[in-house]
């Protein structure tokens, strides 16, 4: 090691794990993960708004299609 960085490097210490540290930062992702997870009372049938909006998607793609058939002098 000819690096004065590498060589200051090699000189640290090695890590320690901190094993209260980890078992606070796990509880709180647990803590997070159990806010996060979906609610039983929420309806599970399909919503109008997701609906319409994949009906809209529908009728914008066959509209483009058409259009570039129309230019293309096919339609």
């Amino acid at each position: 090691m000819n690096d004065p960085l590498l060589r200051m490097l090699g000189d640290l210490p090695q890590a320690e794990p901190n094993f209260e540290r980890a078992a606070r930062v796990r509880a709180r992702c647990h803590t997070a993960l159990a806010r996060s997870q979906p609610r039983a009372h929420r309806r599970s049938g399909p919503r109008i708004g997701e609906t319409l909006l994949a009906g809209l998607g529908v009728v914008y793609l066959f509209e483009t299609v058409r259009q570039a058939l129309f230019f293309l002098g096919l339609g």
